[in-house]
């Protein structure tokens, strides 16, 4: 911003829309499909900015910063640098001239659909689908009131893409990660893909542009949503879409010790996150969930440390025994018996036992803790009398 402002480009709006985004190019520049990916998403947001864009105009700030940032700074960064600039650039001219016109062909074509030829495209879209993948009948079963919603939004996402490319980056994201939780192989985004350009293309006739715009912007979102769920699909995820709690202890057993209970606590995406635990509740995976409450309140030992999952716990989910409550009651015993710490010694008949209630006091600021409010709410007698809640 600095070098910007000295060389007299501090007004160029389009050039924070690359600074922001230039991270991400530069961390993907060998994946030719990423680094496409992000110059795609980078035109729509630049062809938002008011002004001339002269892309040549942040090769020269870029290399100022760097040569200042460099202490050892040669010739071959030069190269190097402006050479990855040039393909960033080439990508970019390419498409910048064409996100309006896209726009106003697309919102246009939509804008002229009836209802007569919206429940055309609601209907054909599945059947050509399931004819090209049979398999993708496993996976949309909801009823036809969702489906048509579904289509419907799909409609509406190629326009707002243009419009609105930071919220729909966001939204993508959040929707990829929770298709991670659906299980959906990534496979089947291609076949749909096809199937609705080809019933869209069937309805636009001669409107070339208006089918070039749609086709452009389904298969950017497809790329993006194949992109957050093979990034989101981890180990712990895959075993919480079976169900299964030998699978997840595997799994959990490949991660190193101060970044287990992370895995099934979080996984990001982006700007976007999901947690294995709570997906595993909300969608039934009991047994899965079980697992990972057990495994964190397992207490390990390594010759440095030990770890207990019990403070990452509430602090990743403040609300985690209301979430239990709501979302899988049979699992709160669990939850609190693993609460507590019980020594395998005996002293004259007697084991030393740890109540860990410190979370079931007092919250992360200090103020008293709602979860006797929420057991309370409950109404279970049984939980009422377990050794921790009796305690505290």
């Amino acid at each position: 911003n600095f070098n910007a402002a000295v060389m007299g480009f501090s007004s160029r709006a389009w050039m924070q829309e690359v600074l922001t985004s230039f991270d991400n190019i530069v961390s993907h520049a060998s994946n030719a499909a990423r680094l496409q990916e992000e110059c795609d998403v980078l035109s729509l947001k630049i062809a938002r900015c008011k002004g001339t864009i002269i892309l040549p105009e942040y090769k020269a700030v870029m290399l100022a910063s760097l040569r200042s940032l460099v202490k050892d700074w040669g010739s071959l960064h030069e190269v190097s640098w402006a050479w990855l600039w040039q393909n960033i650039e080439g990508m970019l001219g390419a498409m910048l001239d064409k996100p309006a016109k896209r726009e106003v062909a697309l919102t246009a074509f939509l804008g002229s659909l009836n209802e007569r030829d919206r429940m055309t495209i609601r209907n054909d879209i599945y059947s050509t689908f399931f004819a090209m993948a049979p398999s993708g009948q496993d996976f949309l079963k909801q009823s036809a009131t969702r489906l048509n919603f579904i289509a419907d939004r799909l409609l509406a996402m190629t326009v707002d893409m243009y419009r609105e490319p930071h919220r729909m980056v966001q939204d993508l994201s959040a929707l990829g990660l929770r298709h991670v939780g659906y299980g959906i192989p990534t496979e089947l985004f291609g076949p749909f893909v096809t199937s609705v350009v080809q019933v869209v293309r069937n309805l636009a006739g001669d409107d070339s542009l208006a089918e070039e715009s749609f086709r452009w912007s389904l298969s950017l979102i497809s790329s993006i949503l194949v992109r957050t769920i093979n990034e989101g699909s981890t180990v712990v995820m895959r075993a919480i879409n079976l169900n299964s709690g030998r699978m997840l202890r595997a799994a959990a057993a490949t991660a190193p010790r101060g970044k287990r209970a992370l895995w099934m606590l979080h996984v990001q995406v982006g700007t976007k996150s999901i947690s294995p635990l709570l997906w595993a509740m909300e969608s039934g995976a009991l047994e899965a969930a079980r697992a990972i409450i057990v495994d964190l309140l397992t207490i390990r030992a390594d010759r440095d440390r030990y770890y207990f999952g019990n403070d990452v716990l509430f602090e990743r989910h403040p609300d985690i025994i209301s979430h239990v409550c709501l979302d899988a009651p049979s699992l709160l015993p669990v939850l609190l018996d693993g609460l507590i710490w019980r020594s395998r010694v005996t002293e004259r008949g007697l084991r030393r036992v740890n109540y860990y209630i410190k979370h079931l006091v007092v919250d992360g600021d200090g103020n008293f803790a709602p979860a006797l409010e929420w057991i309370a709410d409950s109404k279970d007698p049984k939980i009422v009398c377990l050794p921790i809640v009796s305690t505290v």
